[in-house]
This record gives C-alpha cells, sequence and structure tokens, in this order.
C-alpha cells in the first residue's frame, strides 16, 4: 500500500512538473479544450499553482515563459498579481529575449498606480544607457506606456538625450515617450522645446508623426499659449510637408493608406496647423494655399481620405481663413452628409452645426441634405440632424422647414418624437411669421404629437394667445375643431389647452368675433359646446388633471352662457361626491357661487393677459383654476 502511495505520488509529481514545463501553446490548447466555465477554472487554478511554486523554486531557465503564461491568464481576466516580480527580475536580466518578455509583462501586469513600479526606475534609467537600440527601444516603450510623475520627473533627461540621438529608431520612440512624460509632468513641457522644435525639421516618417504629436501636446498642455509661439517658427516647415504629401506622395509608399499618402502624419499636422492659425490672420494666411490643396487633391472616396479632409474642413473653419475657403469646408462636409458610413455622417452633422453660427448661408445651400438626415434609420444621426435643421431654421425660412418637419414627425419613431415636438415648438415660439400662422401649427402640433409635448410648451402657447387678443377668437375656434375631430385619441395637452381658451373665450365661438378673411365660420351652438365638454368629462380614462380643467371650464361658461348656468349646476352637482378629494371641493366651491349672484360676474370674468412668468408656475395658477 506504501509502495502503491509513493508510486502515485511520483506520477502526479511528474505531471505537475510537465504542466508545470509546459509551453504557452500547450497552457491556450488546454483552455480551449475546457467545453465548461468550471473547467477553465480548474486548469487556471492548476497552471496558477504551477507557477507559484516555479517562482517560488527561482526558476530562472523557465521565467521568460512562465511570465508569457501569466500574461495569458491575465488576458483572460484572472489574478496574476503574484508573478509581478518575476517581471522585474527579467528585466534586470542580460539576455534581450528574457528583457523583452519582461518588459511586455509589467506593461500588461501593471499600471502607474501600483507602487511596485519604484522600483523598475532604476533599470529603466539603465537600459537608456546601454549600446543596444533595441534595449533601449524596450525600455521607451514601456515608459511611454506606465510611467507615473516621479518617473516622468526622474527620466526626463535620459529621454531628452535620446531625442538628440543619431539613430532615427531611437529619436521616434523618445518622442512618443516624451508626450506620455509631459502629461504625467506638465511642468516638464519647457524642457523638451529645443528638442521638439530640432525634429521638425527631419524628413523620416516615424520622426516627423512622433515630433508634431509631442507639439500637439505641448500646446495642449500650456493654457498660456507659449508652445504656440514656439511652433509658429516652424509652419513653413510644416507647410512644405503637406504640400509634398499631397502632391508627390512625400516618404516611402509603405506609408500610404489606400493610395492616400501617409494619412496618419497628414491629419496630425493639419491639426497642428488648426492650433498654430488660431486667432492669426498671418499665420493662417500662410496656410490658406496648402489647406485649399489639401482639399482639391485628396481622394474622399476611401476612409483615409475622409480623415484627411475631414481634418483639413476643421482647420479652415478654426482659423481665420477667408469666406471661399470656409466655403470649400462646408461643400466637404456637406459631401459627407451623403456618405454610406454612418460615422462621416455624424461628424459632419457635429461639425456643421459649429459652422452655422459663422456662415448660415453656406450651410443653408446643404439643406435638402440636411432634412434627408433627420430621416435617417440612426437615432443619433436623427438627433444631430434635428439640431443642425433647427439651427438653420430663421423668420424666412420657418414655413418650409416647419412644413417638413411635421410630416416627418406623423412617421418618426415614438422614441424620437419628445425631442422633435421640442425642438419644433421652440422654433415656432422663436420664428411665428403671425400669429394666425403660431395657431395653426400649434393646433396641428396638439393634435398629432400632443403626448408628446412638454407642459412648459403649452403654457407658453396659452401665453401668446392671451396676450394677443386679435388672434382669440381664431384661436378657440381652431381648437374646438381639433377637440371636436379627436375627441377619441385627444391628447391631454390638446384637451386641456382646448378647454383653457373655451372657457375664458367661449362667447367668441357663437360671436365668431374676429373672423379672419381665409376663416371658416363655425357654426356652433351653446347646447353643442356644453355637450362637448361633458363627452370630455365622461371619457372614463380622463386624467384628474383634465377632469380639473373641464369643471372650470363649465362655471366659467355658465357665465359666458346664462341660459345654460342651470345645465351647468346640474353637471357640478354630479362631483360633489367625488372620490377624487380636488374634483369633491371644486365642484363644492363652485357650485356655492351660484348662491352669489353680486359676485360672480366678477370672479369668473376673463382672465388679464397671462405674463411669462405665470407660464412657467404650475398649471393652477396660469390656468385660472386656483
Amino acid at each position: 500500500s506504501a509502495v502503491g502511495q509513493s508510486k502515485g505520488g511520483d506520477g502526479r509529481t511528474k505531471a505537475l512538473a510537465a504542466m508545470s514545463n509546459s509551453r504557452l501553446r500547450e497552457l491556450i490548447r488546454s483552455v480551449r479544450e475546457c467545453k465548461t466555465a468550471a473547467e477553465e477554472r480548474e486548469v487556471v487554478a492548476k497552471e496558477s499553482a504551477f507557477l507559484r511554486a516555479s517562482f517560488k523554486k527561482e526558476d530562472v531557465a523557465h521565467r521568460h515563459r512562465n511570465i508569457a503564461k501569466l500574461m495569458f491568464l491575465h488576458m483572460l481576466g484572472y489574478p496574476t498579481h503574484f508573478g509581478q516580480m518575476e517581471c522585474l527580475k527579467l528585466i534586470a536580466r542580460p539576455s534581450f529575449a528574457e528583457k523583452r518578455i519582461g518588459y511586455l509583462g509589467l506593461m500588461a501586469l501593471l499600471d502607474e498606480k501600483q507602487e511596485i513600479l519604484m522600483l523598475v526606475t532604476n533599470s529603466i534609467q539603465q537600459d537608456l544607457k546601454v549600446k543596444n537600440q533595441y534595449t533601449m527601444g524596450l525600455a521607451l516603450c514601456a515608459l511611454g506606456n506606465i510611467c507615473s510623475a516621479e518617473m516622468a520627473r526622474d527620466l526626463a533627461t535620459d529621454v531628452k538625450r535620446l531625442m538628440r540621438s543619431q539613430t532615427i529608431y531611437l529619436k521616434k520612440k523618445s518622442a512618443i515617450c516624451a508626450v506620455r512624460l509631459v502629461q504625467k509632468a506638465p511642468e516638464l513641457a519647457l524642457d523638451f522645446k529645443e528638442e521638439a522644435l530640432a525634429l521638425l525639421d527631419e524628413r523620416s516618417h516615424g520622426v516627423l508623426l512622433g515630433a508634431v504629436t509631442l507639439a500637439l501636446e505641448l500646446c495642449k498642455l500650456d493654457p498660456t499659449g507659449e508652445p504656440i509661439q514656439w511652433f509658429r517658427k516652424k509652419v513653413h516647415n510644416l507647410i512644405k510637408m503637406l504640400k509634398h504629401l499631397t502632391t508627390s506622395g512625400f516618404g516611402r509608399k509603405d506609408h500610404h493608406v489606400k493610395g492616400v499618402p501617409d494619412p496618419f502624419l497628414q491629419v496630425q499636422i493639419l491639426h497642428l496647423l488648426r492650433l498654430l492659425g488660431r486667432k492669426s490672420p498671418e499665420m493662417s494666411d500662410l496656410m490658406s494655399d496648402v489647406l485649399a490643396q489639401v482639399a482639391s487633391n485628396t481622394d474622399g472616396s476611401k476612409n483615409a481620405g475622409c480623415a484627411v479632409l475631414y481634418e483639413c474642413a476643421l482647420t479652415i473653419i478654426e482659423i481665420e481663413s477667408t469666406g471661399g475657403l470656409k466655403v470649400l469646408a462646408v461643400n466637404i462636409l456637406g459631401k459627407f452628409l451623403g456618405h454610406r458610413d454612418n460615422n462621416m455622417k455624424y461628424v459632419a452633422l457635429d461639425t456643421l452645426i459649429k459652422v452655422v453660427a459663422i456662415d448660415p448661408k453656406a450651410v443653408n445651400r446643404h439643406k435638402n441634405v440636411i432634412v434627408q438626415c433627420v430621416q435617417d434609420a440612426d437615432i443619433s444621426i436623427r438627433r444631430r440632424a434635428l439640431d443642425l435643421a433647427c439651427a438653420l431654421v430663421n423668420d424666412g425660412n420657418i414655413e418650409v422647414f416647419m412644413e417638413v418637419l411635421l410630416q416627418f414627425m406623423e412617421d418618426s419613431d415614438v422614441s424620437f418624437k419628445p425631442k422633435l415636438v421640442e425642438k419644433i415648438c421652440l422654433l415656432v415660439e422663436s420664428h411665428a411669421t403671425s400669429p394666425q400662422w403660431h395657431v395653426d401649427t400649434m393646433a396641428q402640433l396638439l393634435e398629432k404629437g400632443g403626448a408628446h409635448m412638454q407642459d412648459r410648451s403649452a403654457r407658453a402657447f396659452l401665453v401668446m394667445i392671451s396676450a394677443t387678443p386679435s388672434v382669440q377668437g381664431y384661436a378657440v375656434r381652431s381648437l374646438y375643431r381639433c377637440l371636436f375631430d379627436n375627441l377619441d385619441q385627444a391628447s391631454t395637452n390638446l384637451l386641456t389647452v382646448a378647454l383653457w381658451c373655451i372657457g375664458e373665450f367661449g362667447e367668441k365661438l357663437l360671436s365668431g368675433e374676429g373672423l379672419l378673411s381665409d376663416e371658416i365660420p363655425l357654426k356652433v351652438n351653446e347646447a353643442e359646446v356644453l355637450a362637448l365638454i361633458e363627452q370630455v368629462m365622461k371619457g372614463g380614462a380622463q386624467s384628474r388633471e383634465v377632469m380639473e380643467y373641464a369643471l372650470t371650464c363649465l362655471v366659467k361658461l355658465s357665465d359666458r352662457f346664462p341660459a345654460k348656468r342651470a345645465q351647468v349646476q346640474d353637471i357640478l352637482s354630479r362631483y360633489k361626491q367625488s372620490s377624487l378629494l380636488e374634483l369633491q371641493q371644486r365642484a363644492c366651491e363652485f357650485r356655492k357661487l351660484f348662491d352669489h349672484d353680486k359676485v360672480l360676474s366678477q370672479v369668473l370674468e376673463a382672465m388679464p393677459s397671462l405674463l411669462e412668468g405665470g407660464a412657467e408656475d404650475g398649471g393652477e395658477e396660469s390656468q385660472g383654476n386656483g
């Protein structure tokens, strides 16, 4: 028995040893063969145990392999903190292969918040001073990924030294590393001034890309704008680079993307030119020609070309460019609106919203495409297109835009209607061509989208009616027609607005006061008006708010229609025992008013013009229901 146990123990030990020494590909295969999450956890738990045991035994021969497996476990989301020190030990090894795995593990398993990172500063500093450029490149790459503020201050001098190196490989690596250093320690920006300026004179693609990226970061980090003054001295160099890229494809062909010469470098140069030309007419004049050249010569049929054109358009818009150049930028964005890629549509719409304030006429040329975007299947594009369309509206084109928006509102998604209705209301309030048009549009909106209208918009409409006596008769007749035609499906906002107007201006329903020349006369009598209100109250599904408005409307009409006072009293009496306390109280108080004939007419007379502030208060105050 003892012998059997001994043999079994030896077998398990060998199996464990074999699994511990297995290669990364074998671990990946074992994980992939797991059919359940439980099996995967079991494999990972065993492998983690083997790795811990190996680290404890200081297994130098297989340390780099174990770190590779640890990174795989980290990618799967399992804890790997127990192997962090092993990365530091690998970095300290003289072999490049081991250093490479060590630095890779350092960047994957640690971040700048780890206290253990303090221990690696010395190793990185030593590697930045070796003769092997690839070892220095590893150290720069790691520093650029996990550098903390303390490490940035400690190693800035070494990075600056490498930026002055004769080796292109080290220049580009150190330039990108410097970006991270100034991000973590902005006070170092001045220290990198000379090196950043010198790198902009290079011709290597990688070095230029790193140098322009560093210049951008320095300009963004300093709110005083001092770095912008430094780099304005290099505008001629930047323009020359951009011109070469556009015309002769400056640089190697392997930097081209779908036929577009080095789009990444072009985009970064354009971005930097945008910062340098902002609020500087002199700089803007210098770069105008090359911007027009980029806009004209870049192929917009490919995504890479679209990226360059978009950045070019942004630059033209933000610098002090001429009107003709701005029109060219707007036309570029207008073409993006018809692009099949939704991302291109969105960024174009987002940018055109900013341009409207600068040159609305140029944007207005693309209004047909913008209106089509309002009907796009993508909700985010619809929202931005709606914002842009509303920004284009003025007193001269409000009626044309409104026809399109109202038509679109009927076919739009329910989730989009509230925003659309809100925008329409704001446009009508701001740009109404006449009180009659205002009433017609709002009545149509209440009829088709009243359920999605905000209370603020409905009250603002009532403020306009109460403050415009010439349109009160037309408004009450229009709203009466809307309510009569849509009684079965009327929204709360339509009901409350119509009831308020009928209560306030009920006499104008019958007299035809304020009849407009193109208005069809309304033939209605007192009994029909009261019957309509009774139908509203008998709906059963009406909200408490609508019932309150209806009771108030009835008691107001008792003064407008004296012959129907007894009928109104009878209707009010039915609600004196309502289960809703507010309705019961109103019915009782309104019913009691009829016992005081001397003050009845004074209490029920038409309200004075509502103030704008009243439209923002509670519904009862603005409606005279209090």
